[in-house]
């Protein structure tokens, strides 16, 4: 399994939702695998103007943002959609996602049910 897969803690978004998953590449025509994997990061930043989060997002408070990694070591992230960089590189370090502002998700060893959409049965939960 991909080291990326889990959830994080975000220092930025303390409390809220970070979900890393790796999906795979889809296999091409002549069988072999491509060398990048999709990744799709789900979150949620909190309420307007809150900075840490105390309450269940709703489905549609979930933001998702997609990339690709090369090996184990490096996931190329797109974050234009939350009006971010287009080409982030994140790079994991043996216990979290460090990214190039300095800022590193640690890993969590359990998927921390209150910081999803009580709805959402698709994200994993419970110890991973």
């Amino acid at each position: 399994s991909n080291p990326f897969n889990g959830d994080y803690d975000d220092p930025n978004h303390p409390g809220c939702l970070r979900q890393v998953k790796v999906v795979g590449a889809p296999i091409k025509a002549d069988g072999s695998r491509p060398l990048y994997a999709i990744v799709e990061v789900t979150g949620y930043d909190g309420k307007e103007g809150e900075t840490t989060c105390k309450d269940r997002p709703t489905r549609g408070d979930l933001w998702k943002v997609t990339g690709k990694t090369k090996g184990k070591e490096e996931a190329f992230l797109d974050f234009s959609s939350k009006g971010g960089p287009a080409d982030v590189v994140g790079k994991w370090d043996g216990s979290g996602i460090v990214f190039p502002d300095g800022n590193k998700w640690t890993k969590l060893n359990y998927a921390p049910k209150n910081r999803r959409p009580e709805d959402m049965s698709t994200l994993s939960e419970g110890p991973l």
